[in-house]
């Protein structure tokens, strides 16, 4: 079981730089309103920012998602192994999820996906009382129904992708303008349009975003809690070479689907299918790979300060976005560095983390948010 977990934490910890890598371009610039493809003109920003779109770019909030859900299994299975009843207490653990995720989006980023997590979480934990196929059929039937919603438009931009390049995308705030405030040092100005727009984008709290969540993100969210159930993860490991040609598969699929929009220079909003089926398609790739490679006690070892992240991916997850607002917000970089300086500022986040994670499990078994999270969930 302590392998199992430890991929797990391994591969949280992994997912947690990942998608530090994809939100800090979010807070240097408004992937929305900024094509970022063309925005950045040096070869080696170009280089960069296309090796993020491929193997990076929507291809860990899968991963996420499908751990929550797994997660979610351990803790119902552990709950009633108690005689508990596990209903109340992972509600109340979404709940305070919620609130988490609304005061990070609406104050910090408006790219917040905890409040997501909550949300759907609130209706995935109905299928811990249902039997395990039903979860399984559940999470099929909204993939298909999701395909059937992307598929036209996909095929609509592979037909036209001149007409979905260079044309940038706008609400109710033109570019110039989000740009302005957001490097103009004034906090208020800043949080209040990051508020809107978290609001009219983001929050699943809004109508209008959340059917299309509970199409992309509840799915892994049911797929983790059947693989859990059915205790799937010792498969891969059991057939390896079945698994790597699945694994390969995927990638390859995964990575022509995103490399379509690099290809044709296509907009964030137009692009956004192509982004989610080809960043899940290679987030079970990395599953898969993760998962072979910590049977390896040598590179098991090698992924310790992974792993140490992993345990504590609610409060990094946090910080991370602290430290990008005091860089790129405080310090008025917004805008102003180029994409290898703005993954530089990543890297050094990532370091820095490393070292605190290491220091601080010398001295506590958990992060200071999971807790709080804890006491609100368990009301001990």
């Amino acid at each position: 079981m302590n392998k199992r977990i430890d991929s797990l934490d391994i591969l949280r910890g992994m997912s947690i730089i990942g998608i530090l890598f994809m939100n800090i371009v979010g807070f240097h610039m408004n992937e929305v309103y900024t094509n970022p493809l063309v925005y950045f003109k040096s070869p080696l920003d170009q280089w960069l920012y296309k090796l993020n779109i491929i193997f990076i770019h929507n291809s860990f909030y899968p991963i996420f998602a499908f751990l929550f859900g797994f997660g979610l299994a351990i803790m119902a299975e552990n709950i009633k192994g108690r005689g508990g009843n596990f209903i109340p207490v992972l509600y109340r653990r979404m709940a305070a999820l919620l609130v988490f995720g609304l005061l990070h989006g609406f104050f910090l980023f408006y790219g917040d996906i905890l409040n997501v997590y909550a949300v759907i979480g609130l209706a995935a934990i109905i299928f811990l009382l249902f039997p395990n196929i039903i979860t399984l059929i559940t999470a099929m039937i909204l993939i298909v129904l999701n395909m059937m919603r992307a598929l036209p438009s996909m095929f609509a931009i592979f037909m036209q992708p001149d007409f979905f390049g260079k044309e940038l995308v706008s609400f109710e705030t033109s570019q110039n303008e989000w740009i302005k405030v957001m490097s103009s040092g004034k906090l208020s100005n800043i949080v209040q349009y990051n508020s809107d727009f978290f609001y009219q984008g983001f929050a699943i709290i809004n109508p209008g975003t959340t059917l299309s969540y509970f199409l992309t993100i509840m799915p892994f969210i049911l797929l983790g809690m059947y693989v859990k159930r059915a205790n799937l993860l010792k498969e891969i490991t059991e057939h390896k070479v079945t698994m790597l040609v699945i694994s390969f598969v995927f990638a390859f699929v995964g990575i022509i689907l995103k490399y379509l929009m690099i290809a044709y220079e296509i907009n964030a909003m137009a692009s956004y299918d192509f982004i989610y089926y080809g960043g899940g398609l290679l987030s079970i790739s990395y599953i898969i790979w993760v998962t072979l490679l910590c049977e390896y006690p040598a590179v098991k070892k090698l992924f310790e300060p992974f792993q140490r992240m992993g345990k504590m991916s609610f409060t990094l997850y946090i910080m991370q976005s602290l430290l990008m607002f005091i860089v790129f917000y405080v310090f008025r970089q917004y805008g102003q560095l180029s994409i290898a300086q703005v993954y530089l500022v990543a890297l050094a986040i990532v370091l820095f983390q490393m070292i605190f994670t290491s220091i601080y499990f010398k001295k506590f078994k958990q992060g200071p948010l999971e807790w709080i999270w804890r006491k609100i969930t368990y009301l001990k």
